[in-house]
């Protein structure tokens, strides 16, 4: 599971209630229907304006197993498995075949079963390898804008709810006690405005955030899974493999690797 990511909702959660809690001496106040359904309704009605529904439906699962899985050791995991599939197609013709479903990274399951099919040459398979990594790319990228577009959208409808709250409180000015509401009136009218920021900076953004940097690290990984699979169907010797591929990480993820290679099983 993505620790960081837990910790961030928590932390967000944490500062939003303090917050609520430190700065009113009464935090019912936040608990505004009309806040609440001019940003949330209003963003949900944009968002289906702007995006098809079966997007939302499709973002779920990738929010599950992106935003709170665990991305941690995955270069490790993908360097070893390549290392081991070019060890043990050197010594066992068929070790391809008989190691396939166990394998961990999805993207190096495929191209490992395109190789187990046969029929398809180094050229062709290279060629739908980067093909199926580019078609990923793009349709990562594409979810990642979805989400910063529809983070624009929570500040307007907070700032719309608003505005009708001033609205309101403008209609009753002359009035009996109009003085007496004048503080409270604007303090409900400025809520709508604090769930904007809110559902913006402290929800939209840092998942499109995280799903940007998730993409970045995909891309790596790919890029290594067409390496790797081009040296082992060349049939290189897995020290050959596994420095090849390691060139794609920084010193300590090098060392840390190596530290984990030396680990006891």
């Amino acid at each position: 599971m993505n620790l960081s990511s837990i910790f961030g909702v928590f932390a967000a959660l944490a500062v939003v209630v303090v917050a609520i809690v430190t700065s009113s001496k009464s935090a019912q106040v936040f608990l505004d229907p009309h806040g609440i359904l001019c940003v949330i309704g209003g963003t949900t009605a944009a968002g289906l304006m702007c995006f098809p529904l079966r997007f939302y439906t499709r973002i779920g699962g990738v929010l599950v197993n992106k935003f709170l899985g665990s991305y941690a050791t995955r270069y490790e995991t993908v360097i070893t498995e390549l290392t081991d599939l070019a060890r043990g197609a050197r010594e066992n013709p068929d070790y391809l075949k008989q190691k396939v479903k166990s394998i961990r990274t999805p993207f190096l399951r495929d191209a490992v079963e395109l190789i187990v099919q046969g029929g398809i040459s180094e050229d062709d398979l290279e060629t739908i390898l980067l093909k199926r990594a580019s078609t990923h790319s793009k349709r990562y990228d594409y979810d990642v804008n979805v989400i910063r577009t529809i983070a624009k959208f929570p500040p307007a409808f907070g700032l719309m709810g608003t505005t009708l709250g001033m609205i309101s409180l403008l209609q009753q000015l002359g009035g009996k006690d109009s003085q007496k509401m004048l503080g409270p009136a604007m303090a409900v009218g400025l809520v709508a405005t604090f769930y904007g920021i809110v559902l913006a900076n402290l929800v939209l953004i840092p998942i499109s955030e995280n799903l940007a940097m998730i993409n970045r690290e995909d891309e790596t990984i790919r890029s290594i899974v067409i390496d790797g699979i081009r040296l082992v169907r060349d049939h290189e010797h897995p020290k050959l493999v596994e420095e090849h591929l390691k060139s794609y990480l920084l010193p300590n993820e090098r060392a840390k690797l190596k530290k984990a290679a030396a680990a006891p099983a």
